[in-house]
């Protein structure tokens, strides 16, 4: 089963501090959409009480109009923390998909695990690595093989 909805956790995968976006990740997120592909966010945000302060602490050229609204779930907003499974099934519900067929991309190697626990497809991206850059082709020999 193909995937079609890529959930991107923000902190180390996505962007760095002081509000940077890691090499590769703009172009990244703009390429899978423009692909067609369906584009979600799981991020803690403890302490953060709304989607402006949320924002603040983002890259100035973030924005989340491209990701699909209903995709973007901040742990401040639904009330549940990753690891904990349920965030990742309120993505799925959210998706309104086969859980197999949405991707989780993390640094964090228990919410990738705990993403397969959900039933998603889990990609641990390594910061600082040339992940980013060969995430499509990541997913290219994927499709090749199933």
């Amino acid at each position: 089963m193909s995937v079609q909805a890529i959930f991107f956790d923000l902190g180390k995968t996505l962007v760095t501090q002081p509000r940077t976006w890691l090499p590769g990740a703009k172009p990244l997120v703009a390429s899978l959409k423009a692909k067609g592909f369906r584009l979600g966010i799981i991020s803690n945000t403890p302490g953060l009480a709304d989607r402006t302060a949320i924002l603040n602490l983002l890259p100035i050229d973030f924005g989340l109009d491209i990701f699909e609204s209903g995709l973007v779930l901040f742990s401040s907003e639904v009330g549940i923390e990753k690891p904990k499974v349920g965030i990742f099934k309120k993505a799925v519900i959210a998706a309104g998909i086969a859980a197999e067929r949405c991707l989780y991309c993390s640094e964090d190697p228990a919410e990738t695990l705990v993403a397969q626990g959900a039933g998603m497809r889990s990609l641990r991206i390594i910061t600082g690595s040339s992940d980013l850059s060969l995430f499509e082709s990541y997913l290219t020999d994927y499709a090749a093989n199933l």
